[in-house]
């Protein structure tokens, strides 16, 4: 319809947007793909891009992925679940189908695409940075405005990449002073969102690359002095919580000030070095609590919890018995502080690392003593994981179709009387998703295609220009073991942008 080099022009175009809009907005990421999907049709070069698609192993594996997730709805007894989820993967088939049948993005747009990418996740950053330090209520999953913060640190990791691969090719010095700060922000990003995930994957990905490609001895140095310090901090930050207070390992008293009696439930959960349950007498939580706050004792705080558990758990954290005496030393502030839902100081004016490991050991505690797994986001997952193993297990071999997955895992978890029974969750584990869906034949099949394409690695790793393949495979295939990275458009978009810029 237009010149050849007018739909290269919209091609390279769409791309900039859909790497932009992959951190900031579905509509236009929607909009991005779509319109990439109909430049590629009005273009026609029907001819080269049928050799193309014939040569390239990568797309047939993305092809065959599509047609089995579609062939999955002759089994499935929940149509319209599974036509949702064809609805969702959609874009699977159509990017890569574009992308892998277009010649590659080289030179100065290759350069001018990523700055783009890189500059957006920077910027939207800055605006989790400012919405953190503004709203000081916000939850950390909620500081990344616009995609799942989980998501978001996938993104924070492949810039690191990016940098760390632009320093070793030998760029310009002056972009050290951008480069190096950019990279230190992310990591410190990720630690504010409280990415677990994007941790892990950064770390072990930048092992891999400095052993294998970056070869640098001060990187290397660097790292080890990096992710030494971090196992050093979070082993100080789980000494600290479990270092017990005076009153936790003294004898237990009986009564307190005004003669009633406490209650020591002895249930064992620690959280700041005390026994939560221990030196309860609700008797005087009650009358005092209500005497110094306007939200009554048996209502709810700010963010939906029980009064009685946020001001438990607070007195807990800060060494004060669980009674009218314990009510009587917090301050104004301190009230303020438990009706807004802030169970623990340490929320408020803890550093972020001992906020993420505190979370984390409290979700140990609850689970250890009470197989407690609601709100907590690590124990949500093993449950999950369960229930889809063994859904797996009931159906080995062709699974339960597309659109049954949820609905089977939620059938498990209300027979065992889980408290995650009605809610519909996904699995938390891509692989462990596809086998539940199409068995272990549909795994292996994309399994086997996948691989036939990626081996050898480094015959594949050497189809993306510069550093760039090795740090984006292996940051999707980790991400896709603890999440559901195509169950969102933004993780779709993250596993297929990058095919844009694959050397001949």
């Amino acid at each position: 319809m237009f010149p050849a080099k007018v739909h290269r022009n919209i091609y390279i175009l769409l791309v900039a947007m859909l790497g932009f809009s992959m951190v900031t907005s579905v509509f236009l990421a929607n909009m991005a793909w779509v319109f990439m999907g109909a430049n590629w049709l009005l273009e026609g070069r029907w001819r080269e891009k049928w050799q193309m698609a014939k040569e390239s192993r990568l797309l047939q594996a993305f092809v065959v992925f599509y047609v089995l997730m579609l062939a999955g709805m002759l089994w499935t007894s929940d149509s319209v679940a599974g036509w949702g989820t064809l609805q969702v993967l959609l874009p699977m088939l159509c990017v890569p189908l574009v992308m892998l049948t277009t010649r590659p993005i080289t030179g100065n747009a290759h350069k001018a695409v990523l700055t783009i990418y890189v500059l957006t996740v920077l910027g939207v950053s800055i605006i989790g940075l400012v919405r953190w330090l503004t709203m000081p209520d916000l939850p950390y999953r909620s500081i990344v405005p616009y995609i799942s913060h989980i998501r978001f640190a996938l993104s924070c990791c492949m810039v690191v990449y990016l940098c760390v691969g632009t320093m070793v090719d030998g760029s310009a010095k002056f972009m050290r002073w951008f480069t190096v700060p950019l990279i230190a922000w992310m990591i410190v990003f990720m630690v504010i969102i409280h990415s677990f995930t994007g941790i892990i994957v950064l770390a072990f990905v930048s092992l891999v690359m400095l052993l294998t490609r970056w070869r640098r001895w001060p990187l290397i140095v660097l790292w080890v002095l990096l992710v030494g310090g971090a196992i050093g901090i979070v082993g100080y930050e789980v000494k600290n919580y479990y270092n017990m207070i005076p009153m936790a390992v003294e004898p237990l008293q009986e009564f307190t000030v005004n003669g009633r009696p406490y209650l020591h439930a002895q249930d064992g959960i620690i959280e700041n070095g005390n026994y939560i349950d221990n030196y309860v007498c609700e008797e005087e939580l009650r009358t005092e609590w209500n005497r110094r706050s306007m939200l009554d004792y048996d209502s709810e705080d700010a963010r939906g919890y029980s009064i009685k558990f946020t001001l438990i758990r607070y007195l807990n954290a800060l060494g004060l018995t669980k009674d009218s005496v314990g009510v009587a030393a917090l301050s104004d502030a301190q009230i303020a502080s438990v009706e807004a839902g802030v169970a623990n100081p340490v929320y408020e004016d803890g550093t972020v690392m001992r906020k993420m490991v505190y979370t984390m050991l409290l979700e140990r505690e609850f689970y250890v003593h009470t197989h407690a797994v609601a709100g907590f986001t690590m124990l949500q997952r093993l449950e999950m994981w369960r229930a889809a193993s063994h859904v797996i297990s009931e159906h080995p071999w062709f699974g339960v179709g597309t659109g049954d997955v949820v609905g089977a895992m939620d059938e498990y978890l209300t027979a065992c009387g889980s408290e995650l029974a009605g809610k519909r969750m996904n699995c938390h584990s891509q692989y462990l998703g596809i086998m539940a869906a199409l068995g272990i034949v549909g795994f292996a099949i994309i399994l086997f295609l996948f691989l036939r394409a990626m081996l050898p690695l480094r015959r594949f790793s050497a189809t993306m220009s510069g550093t760039l393949m090795l740090p984006w495979l292996l940051t999707v295939l980790i991400s896709m073991v603890t999440e559901d990275t195509l169950a969102t458009l933004a993780g779709i978009i993250f596993c297929t942008f990058f095919l844009a810029f694959r050397n001949r």
